[in-house]
């Protein structure tokens, strides 16, 4: 076989059990090309060197298996009942809603928030009517809190601006409405609108590159541009909805990230990577090879491991250590004026970065932490921004309570709960707050309106902590050091040092 140079792509031909490899060199302005031998262990190999599915008989393979086994196997989720109703506004308002829920988050978690979800907004003009406090309240523990903004912000806008008409094509739906992306886009139009376009999410992903035996770093823009044009050429023209929801639930069903049951796979015959880790495990020859220079294939320092089997596909960049922060949470407490009950501060963060609009405790960055963290030199913060905070209020006592760790999807978070005791305000115009440049207002709440009201996760597990530890007396029952916390540190676990300051309590005051 004669292969020659072109454009700057590497070139090989067969001699023997070895590859020629021409590149090209650029020196002082003048090109040249350099030849070196690359040993292969099969001559078969560049014979059969690609990076898709090679005919289109392979191809209506595919789209058949695939379709015909989701058929039989789909799960029966209430947004796939709504992607056929006869209202087209509704097709496409459903699978918005869940594909903007499904979004770095779990199908089972999603299932119940979904539900809720369209049973009180169940078409843009009853969510165009919400307000974002509402929208909030209801998106509360799901994560990722700008998703629930935006997805508002489009409502509003289809029936505002847009005649309450949703556009149809992804092109239109991707530059027209808030939030919606490529992949967005690409579900809407083919599920709701059986528009023949393909799309790629980490399930996808995970298929093709299965499939076709793609090695590349996926978190590179030039491999995911790749992988949307197989998809694209891929998708069944007759049931794009459904081949682009079959190849999702096998990603996230069969062609799972760890244990894949290639045993169950409608369409491991046409995969490449089962077919070199068959080879691998029954000892034959392939002719499936890593070729050195291809783009797509596996990188020569992170070759093929037998043992890992399809798993050496999908290849993607490690990632980056999150950051480690510590925060103190003031649980500010005064007694109700009208009811026994006490009440607790909570601030409105601001509109825009992490969870933007929600309510939350009084946070402050630990100001010394470090893994020997000294306790009460956190405590005396904790007081000293409980001052600064609750301008002209007699502050009865500043208590430690407990660690909670949370993990957010860049930051390993641990919180230090403060209990914090104020007396009430005789006058209402007395009741002001420092808030930090921002920050949208205060309120005070009781335990049940805190459960109702738009509060993250991270902050719901705070408060929880502080109620398990916190009694009538003020007495804690057990207690946590500072040190830094693990993620397998179970969260709302208190020290057994009992910390307070004494100098600053009414001399009456007991613990």
């Amino acid at each position: 076989m004669v292969i020659v140079y072109h454009h700057g792509i590497f070139c090989f031909h067969n001699v023997g059990s070895k590859q020629t490899r021409m590149k090209r060199l650029r020196s002082k302005g003048k090109s040249c090309v350099q030849t070196e031998i690359v040993e292969t262990k099969n001559c078969m190999v560049v014979d059969n060197h690609h990076h898709e599915l090679k005919s289109k008989d392979e191809i209506r393979s595919l789209r058949k298996n695939l379709i015909d086994w989701y058929d039989s196997n789909k799960r029966n989720l209430q947004w796939r009942d709504l992607a056929k109703h006869r209202d087209p506004n509704i097709r496409g308002y459903s699978v918005l809603v869940s594909e903007i829920m499904l979004q770095q988050t779990q199908v089972a978690t999603v299932k119940s928030y979904y539900s809720r979800w369209i049973e009180k907004w169940p078409d843009f003009t009853s969510l165009s009517q919400a307000t974002l406090e509402e929208v909030n309240t209801l998106w509360s523990g799901l994560g990722y809190y700008s998703r629930g903004r935006r997805l508002y912000e489009a409502a509003r806008k289809v029936v505002f601006e847009m005649d309450g008409k949703m556009p149809q094509k992804a092109e239109q739906l991707q530059k027209r409405l808030p939030g919606v992306g490529p992949y967005t886009a690409a579900a809407i139009g083919s599920i709701a609108f059986n528009e023949p376009v393909g799309l790629v999410d980490g399930n996808v992903i995970r298929v093709i590159t299965r499939l076709c035996s793609i090695g590349a770093d996926t978190s590179k823009k030039s491999v995911v541009d790749v992988i949307w044009k197989l998809a694209n050429e891929l998708v069944d023209p007759e049931r794009p909805g459904d081949f682009n929801q079959a190849i999702m639930e096998l990603g996230a069903t069969v062609c799972a990230p760890k244990s894949p049951a290639c045993q169950s796979c409608p369409v491991s015959s046409l995969c490449r990577a089962n077919r070199r880790a068959t080879h691998y495990s029954t000892g034959c020859p392939t002719d499936i090879e890593d070729v050195p220079g291809c783009s797509l294939c596996l990188p020569i320092d992170q070759s093929w491991v037998g043992t890992d089997g399809v798993t050496n596909y999908p290849r993607k960049a490690k990632k980056s250590a999150a950051k480690i922060a510590r925060n103190m949470v003031l649980i500010v407490e005064r007694t109700a004026k009208e009811s026994a009950s006490n009440e607790y501060l909570l601030w409105q963060r601001p509109v825009n970065g992490l969870l933007a609009n929600l309510w939350e405790f009084p946070s402050f960055p630990s100001p010394r932490w470090s893994d020997d963290l000294n306790e009460s030199s956190e405590l005396t913060n904790a007081l000293d921004q409980s001052k600064s905070l609750l301008t002209g209020r007699a502050i009865e006592r500043c208590q430690y309570v407990a660690d909670v760790y949370h993990q957010f999807s860049h930051i390993d978070q641990t919180y230090g709960v403060y209990r914090v005791v104020v007396s009430p305000c005789e006058d209402a115009d007395d009741d002001v707050l420092a808030l930090p440049d921002h920050y949208q207002g205060f309120r005070w709440l009781n335990a049940r309106q805190i459960a109702e009201a738009a509060v993250s996760t991270a902050m719901k597990k705070v408060f929880r902590a502080f109620t398990q530890n916190v009694n009538g007396s003020g007495s804690r029952s057990s207690s946590s050091s500072l040190k830094r916390k693990t993620k397998s540190k179970e969260a709302g676990t208190v020290s057994k040092k009992q910390m307070t300051l004494q100098s600053f309590f009414k001399s009456d005051q007991t613990q």
